[in-house]
This record gives structure tokens, C-alpha cells and sequence, in this order.
């Protein structure tokens, strides 16, 4: 009984360490660094979802740059709705610079009438490749609705960026995550 005692001590002390640790990381503060441009992430969802958050995007300035779109790979209006937005961006400012945005695809998490048993696995499998996505990207803010197919892989693998929630309508969420 009382090893037992000293292993949950033991076990909550080094929860209390790791959470005061991981409080300190996200609130220290830091020096602001000047930087003519914040690379963007933005997790399109499928549908209407991606017109949404297009819409969102219509009057943001061209410091978000390089753009990073992340579509479901059976999802080919987004990446046509996405390629149609960014050309006319470019087409209503010839001065800017060549638009640098990219469309990323990893596999649905759930495809629509998909068993929710089976969908753990294509859950998992969508995360696998999102996870390696995240750190190559490595965007200073990102944008997605919070539903769950493509977005769902690519949320869990920010879980360990700070970030806040911005509920443009009840019946939907949108997450906005500054990741440095």
C-alpha cells in the first residue's frame, strides 16, 4: 500500500512538473520579431465548408504568404475552388508578387457512409501523414473548421501549439492557432 502511495505521488509530481513546464513554454514571453510576412495555414473542409472559409480569406492581406491549403485527396471541387480563389486574388492585384500558396492533400479521415469502426484506422492513417505535413510546413498561424474529417488528423497534430477559437455562428467553429 504505501509503494502504491509513493508511485501515485511520484506519477502526479511529475504531472504538475510537465504541465508547469508546458505553461511556461506557451507563456514566456518573447521578443517580437519584425517579419514582412506570416505563412498561413488553412484547413479547407469539403463543400460549402470550403467556400466558408474562402470567404474568411477574401480581404486578408498578401503579408500571409506563402498560403498552405490542406484538402482532402478525394476532395477535387476544394482544390479547384481553391486554385479559382487564389487566380482571382491574382487577378485583382497584377502588382503583387507571383501568389505563393500550395494545396496539400492527405487521405479523409472518414469517408461520407464509412463505419465508424473502420473510420479509427483511416483516422489514424490520416494523422500518420499529417503529423510529418506539420513540421515540414511549419506555418505561423493556422485556419480550419472544426469537423470531423480532413481536419480532425490535422487539429490533433497542432494539439501541442497555442491558439485561441473564434465562433464566426453557433453551428460552427473555427480555430485560429498561432504555432510560435
Amino acid at each position: 500500500m504505501g509503494g502504491a502511495l509513493i508511485l501515485a505521488a511520484a506519477a502526479g509530481a511529475l504531472a504538475l512538473l510537465l504541465l508547469a513546464v508546458r505553461l511556461w513554454v506557451v507563456l514566456s514571453p518573447r521578443a517580437p520579431v519584425p517579419r514582412r510576412s506570416l505563412s498561413l495555414l488553412v484547413v479547407a473542409g469539403s463543400g460549402g465548408h470550403t467556400t466558408e472559409i474562402l470567404r474568411l480569406l477574401e480581404n486578408l492581406s498578401n503579408a500571409y504568404s506563402p498560403r498552405h491549403y490542406i484538402v482532402a485527396d478525394t476532395d477535387e471541387m476544394s482544390t479547384h475552388k481553391i486554385n479559382s480563389f487564389e487566380q482571382i486574388r491574382a487577378d485583382r492585384n497584377p502588382s503583387a508578387t507571383f501568389p505563393e500558396y500550395y494545396v496539400h492533400r492527405i487521405p479523409r479521415s472518414r469517408e461520407v457512409q464509412q463505419s465508424w469502426l473502420s473510420s479509427v484506422l483511416t483516422t489514424l492513417y490520416s494523422m500518420w501523414l499529417s503529423f510529418p505535413l506539420t513540421y515540414r510546413v511549419k506555418p505561423d498561424l493556422n485556419l480550419l473548421r472544426s469537423l470531423p474529417f480532413s481536419e480532425n488528423p490535422w487539429r490533433n497534430s497542432q494539439r501541442n501549439k497555442t491558439g485561441f477559437y473564434f465562433h464566426p455562428k453557433n453551428n460552427g467553429c473555427w480555430h485560429i492557432a498561432g504555432t510560435r
